[in-house]
C-alpha cells in the first residue's frame, strides 16, 4: 500500500504524475525531474530526497551520491555509434545513482558530446565494479575505452538541504516538510517562501545562506561569486520567513 501523506492536489497533473504538491510518498509516482507547471506561472520539480529536510528550504542534490568528476579511461569497451547501452568502471555506487543525469564526453573519442541518462545499476562486484548505464538516445559517434567522461546527477535526484560548504548545486524549494527517502515536489520559478537566516530588505537580490548551522536558507546576495535564488518580496523578521520571486533556479 502506497504511503501518501497529506493529501492536497492543487490542479489535474499534466505531468504523469499524480501525485499533489503538498503530498509526500514513500513510492515513487512518476518520473523524478518531472515539471508541473501552474496558471500562476509557478513551476516544480518532482524529487527523491536523501535526508529529512523542512518546508520552505532550498535543495539540493547531493553531489557525492549523484556525480562522477571528470576520469580517465574507465569506458569498458569500445562501443559503436548508436549504442544505447555502456559499461564503466566504478568501485562503488548505488542502483539509479546516475539515472536522469547525464553523460559528458569530454576528451579523447565522442569528445563534446552530452547524453541524458535512463537507468544505471548499482556497482557489480562479480565484474570487477561495473556499472551499466542506459542512455535515451544512442552514441552519435563512437566511444573508446580510452574516452574520458564525467557525470552530472539529475538535479532531482537524492536532494536534501543545500549548504554553501558541500551540496551547493541549489535545484528548488520545498513544497512542504519530507522526510528522507520519500518523494514530494520542490518549486523553481514564481513566488515561494524560503527561511531567511539574516536581515533581508525588500528588493533585495539573494542567495544561498552561509551561517552553516542553517541549511537551505537565505541571505542578500553582496557578491557576485554567490549563486542568485531571487528577489525578496518583503523585509521578513531576521530570522523568519521570507516571500521570494525565484529567477535564479530554473
Amino acid at each position: 500500500m502506497v504511503d501518501i501523506i497529506n493529501s492536497s492536489t492543487i490542479q489535474a497533473p499534466s505531468d504523469g504524475v499524480s501525485q499533489g504538491l503538498y503530498e509526500e510518498s514513500s513510492s515513487q509516482q512518476g518520473t523524478v525531474g518531472a515539471l508541473r507547471e501552474l496558471a500562476d506561472g509557478r513551476r516544480f520539480r518532482y524529487a527523491y530526497f536523501n535526508a529529512a529536510t523542512a518546508a520552505g528550504r532550498l535543495v539540493s542534490p547531493v553531489l557525492a551520491n549523484t556525480c562522477l568528476v571528470e576520469t580517465n579511461d574507465i569506458v569498458v569497451a569500445a562501443y559503436a555509434a548508436g549504442t544505447t547501452d555502456i559499461q564503466i568502471t566504478l568501485a562503488s555506487k548505488s542502483a539509479n545513482a546516475f539515472d536522469g543525469g547525464y553523460l559528458h564526453i569530454t576528451d579523447d573519442a565522442g569528445e563534446g558530446y552530452n547524453y541524458r541518462i535512463k537507468e544505471s545499476s548499482a556497482t557489480d562486484a562479480t565484474t570487477s565494479g561495473k556499472v551499466d548505464i542506459t542512455l535515451y538516445d544512442g552514441l552519435v559517434v563512437a566511444l573508446a575505452t580510452t574516452s574520458d567522461i564525467a557525470i552530472t546527477g539529475s538535479l532531482w535526484n537524492q536532494v536534501m538541504g543545500a549548504s554553501s560548504g558541500t551540496n551547493y548545486i541549489v535545484s528548488g524549494v520545498t513544497a512542504r516538510v519530507m522526510q528522507a527517502s520519500y518523494y514530494g515536489w520542490v518549486q523553481t520559478t514564481g513566488v515561494a517562501t524560503i527561511l531567511s537566516d539574516a536581515a533581508v530588505a525588500a528588493g533585495d537580490n539573494l542567495t544561498l545562506g552561509d551561517d552553516g548551522t542553517i541549511v537551505g536558507a537565505v541571505q542578500t546576495k553582496d557578491a557576485e561569486t554567490e549563486v542568485l535564488i531571487g528577489q525578496a518580496l518583503f523585509a521578513p523578521d531576521d530570522t523568519g520567513y521570507v516571500g521570494v520571486r525565484l529567477y535564479g533556479i530554473e
